[in-house]
Formats: structure tokens, sequence, C-alpha cells
């Protein structure tokens, strides 16, 4: 890590934020648009500017956390869920007697995400008539961002990518917004957790997560390779026997490098190989 960076890291920590674990090319992109916003020259201005200006150090944290996100982002991936891994899933879980599917999304942002997996369950299992339910635990670490999630209210451009069908059965229009419906609302728990807390393997709303899916789309390339490394054991912790992991299409290289998940082909879904004990 350069020096200028490692200035910028002990700045933040004398404001009380930890930045040291994000990838330093995403840090410095990031401080490129503080130092503009802020009109410092200099990395030695902006660490001057942190120690009087108390507010700027949140702004910078902000920026950090990238909190975007879209209904059935990446297709692909989403056909793989919606033709291969929830049939299969469904008839496992009738086959072994249990009658829940359990989903995290972590990072989830404004529910985009979460509300995408719980409208092909629901699709799936009314389609089926099978005795099965699902519960899905959302979380981040933006309350903004949960907030928003538990309103699941989103604007004509925000739907663009659902199939009309689902519109219609997944959601209720007022004038130009969109509303999730509140049987679907009732299947998502959003909460707070911070994936890089060392004293848990999932979030406490989970107990004892045994999810069947976790969603860690978009997130991993934000952070240093060992971070990285961190997260997908954490992650693989969490799942069940067998169960899966859906991360962005560019992440696929960071999952490659490790061997906790067989990946499937042309696709950013991977199922857990790894069945001992994996220490966090």
């Amino acid at each position: 890590m350069n020096k200028d960076m490692q200035q910028i890291i002990r700045a933040m920590n004398g404001v009380h934020k930890e930045i040291s674990n994000y990838d330093e090319s995403f840090l410095l992109k990031s401080l490129e648009k503080r130092l503009a916003a802020t009109s410092c020259a200099t990395i030695a201005d902006y660490c001057k500017y942190l120690s009087v200006h108390d507010k700027e150090a949140e702004e910078f944290y902000r920026l950090l956390n990238i909190t975007y996100s879209e209904f059935f982002r990446n297709p692909l991936t989403f056909d793989v869920l919606e033709q291969r891994v929830l049939p299969a899933l469904t008839n496992e879980k009738l086959e072994l007697g249990r009658s829940e599917i359990r989903v995290w999304s972590a990072g989830c942002a404004a529910g985009q995400e979460s509300y995408s997996i719980a409208i092909l369950l629901d699709e799936l299992i009314s389609a089926r008539k099978i005795p099965l339910s699902f519960r899905i635990f959302a979380t981040d670490i933006s309350e903004e961002s949960l907030a928003s999630a538990r309103r699941g209210v989103y604007n004509a451009a925000e739907v663009q990518n659902v199939k009309l069908k689902h519109i219609h059965s997944c959601f209720e229009s007022h004038n130009s917004s969109y509303s999730i419906d509140g049987r679907l609302k009732q299947k998502i728990e959003f909460s707070y957790y911070d994936l890089l807390d060392e004293r848990s393997t999932c979030p406490s709303g989970s107990i004892y997560g045994d999810f069947d899916i976790v969603f860690c789309s978009n997130l991993l390339f934000y952070y240093r390779p060992e971070i990285q490394q961190l997260i997908l054991k954490k992650i693989c912790c969490a799942l069940s026997r067998g169960g899966y992991l859906v991360t962005g299409e560019a992440e696929r290289a960071i999952v490659e490098r490790t061997s906790l998940f067989e990946i499937f082909p042309m696709s950013a879904v991977y199922r857990k190989t790894h069945e001992r004990n994996v220490m966090v």
C-alpha cells in the first residue's frame, strides 16, 4: 500500500473510521472524488481538512459503502436460479421432508435483490402447489437503505427489469410508483449486519444460519483479497450442506481462487463443496 493511502488510513482512524479493509484502487478512486469535492490540492491538505471538519469522515466513509442494486440484476444468474437451482432445491427439500427454504441476502441495499428471489420462490411454490415456505434474511450496514427496503416502494425506472406478469402478481401500482405486495414483505426480515464482524458468522435474526442460498453480489471486489477470502469463509460456514452462493458476474475470479465452492458454468452461481468446519 502506498504512503499516501497509509496517510489517509491513519487520518480516518483518528476519527474512528476503519477503511483499511477496502481495496486500495477503490480507496484511491473514492479519495480523488473527495479531494475534488473539498478543493484539497494534496493528500496532506485533505488530512488537515479531515481533522477540522467532523462531517468529512462520514462523507468519505459513505462513499465507500455502495448501496446500488437492481431487480433481477445479471439476467443470466437469475435464469440459472429460476431454471436449475430453485427447482432442484425444492425437490431436495421435499425428499428430505423439510418445509422451509432459507435465504440470506448480504448487502441487500434497497431490497431489489431480496424481492427478486422472493418473487421467483413465491411463483415456483405456488405453481407447483408444494408444501414449502421460504424465509429471506436481508442485511446491510446502511440504515437508510434498510428503511427503503422495508418500505418496498419503487419508481417505474427501478422496476423496468421486472416481467409484466410479476408486476401484476407481486406489486401494487400507485400512479408512477410500485409497492411490493404485503405477502412477500412478510417473507423477508431486513436487519443491520456487518459482514466483517468477527464475532458472528450470520445475522442474529437467523439464529443458526443453515442457509440454502446466500447472495453476496457486487460486494467482494471492494475489499482486499484477504478480506474477500474471510467473507467467503464466513458465507461457507453459514451455508447448509450443498448450499448455493450467488455473486456478481465480475466476482467469479475471486470465488475461483478458493476451493470452497463448485462453480456453475457460465454463471455467478456456486455450490458449497467444503463440508469441514471452516474457521473465520
